[in-house]
């Protein structure tokens, strides 16, 4: 069976509910999100006072991710807390799992402009928004986690009209998406997940940017389409990265290829006590620091390239 029709099955679902103190919940969810898990968090109310449910969804089959939450938010060490937090599993279908997030995806504004609404909504964007439809049903994170606020911020300071843009791991595509919107001529993002490839290229159908956003399964350098080498020659005045840690150190040496004199690398999914290590690695493959923010724990920064650039 090809790929493609495999992605195009009925897939089931393993929900993980972790039932915690409401004074947990930032520190689970910094937990979740450490791990590299790419979807949204539902909370659920607990009949226990003070206690609640954060439930995440994962493909059937990912046990290994499961697994390493799971580890990590029990840990005392890492979550604090006066008793000890608790897990529950079961197998959610996909159509039942687009029902649950019905329920609590509603249209969330991500910084001046943007904002992330379900695609069967009707949401009306006000004066100045630009919408970005998603379909719940195929939610592989829908902008409510502060990595992503952070990063948009900082898209909307940086995008201008006629930009080329780069989005390392796109995900759901909503991150490229908000680029187009906001002036870029052309946004390519990839992915080494190829259902959230899939789930980025039905984002970008249902929001009519085909023509100038594209999604591909691979890396900065690897996948394969005749868009590549056109990037390659014309270079990208952006790339965006909100993505972990241990990923984002391994592009400084790489970006000279694709980004122009002058242009923008912007990184989110850090934490703030890996800012320093993520911008040594930058600053010492010719870029300089350019902008800094944060929100709770986590941090989204950019960096210009200087190497080439006319003085």
């Amino acid at each position: 069976m090809s790929v493609k029709k495999q992605l195009n099955k009925a897939r089931k679902w393993t929900a993980l509910a972790i039932h915690c103190e409401l004074s947990q919940n930032e520190s689970v969810e910094g937990v979740i999100y450490s791990t590299g898990y790419s979807a949204g968090t539902e909370i659920k109310d607990s009949e226990r006072p003070g206690w609640n449910f954060i439930v995440c969804y994962f493909p059937e089959g990912e046990d290994k991710l499961l697994k390493e939450i799971m580890k990590l938010a029990g840990d005392p060490k890492r979550i604090a807390g006066f008793e000890k937090i608790e897990f529950g599993q079961r197998t959610v279908d996909e159509e039942d799992w687009a029902n649950s997030w019905k329920k609590f995806f509603t249209p969330k504004k991500l910084g001046k402009k943007i904002v992330v609404t379900p695609s069967m909504d009707g949401f009306k964007p006000g004066r100045g928004e630009l919408a970005i439809l998603i379909e719940p049903g195929m939610a592989f994170g829908t902008g409510h986690h502060e990595t992503t606020h952070l990063c948009v911020k900082v898209i909307e300071e940086t995008v201008r009209k006629g930009d080329i843009v780069f989005d390392v791991g796109t995900g759901t595509g909503i991150l490229a998406i908000a680029a187009n919107l906001l002036g870029a001529s052309l946004v390519v993002g990839t992915d080494n997940d190829r259902y959230a490839v899939r789930i980025a290229r039905e984002n970008i159908k249902i929001n009519g940017r085909e023509k100038n956003v594209f999604a591909f399964y691979g890396n900065l350098l690897s996948f394969r389409d005749p868009i590549r080498e056109e990037i390659a020659l014309k270079k990208c005045d952006v790339v965006i990265c909100n993505i972990l840690k241990d990923a984002v150190l391994k592009l400084p040496s790489k970006l000279g290829a694709i980004v122009r004199p002058g242009g923008t690398v912007i990184v989110s999914g850090i934490l703030d006590t890996q800012y320093d290590e993520v911008a040594d690695a930058f600053t010492e493959n010719g870029f300089k620091k350019k902008r800094y923010a944060h929100k709770n724990e986590w941090v989204a920064c950019s960096f210009e390239y200087l190497i080439g650039k006319a003085r």
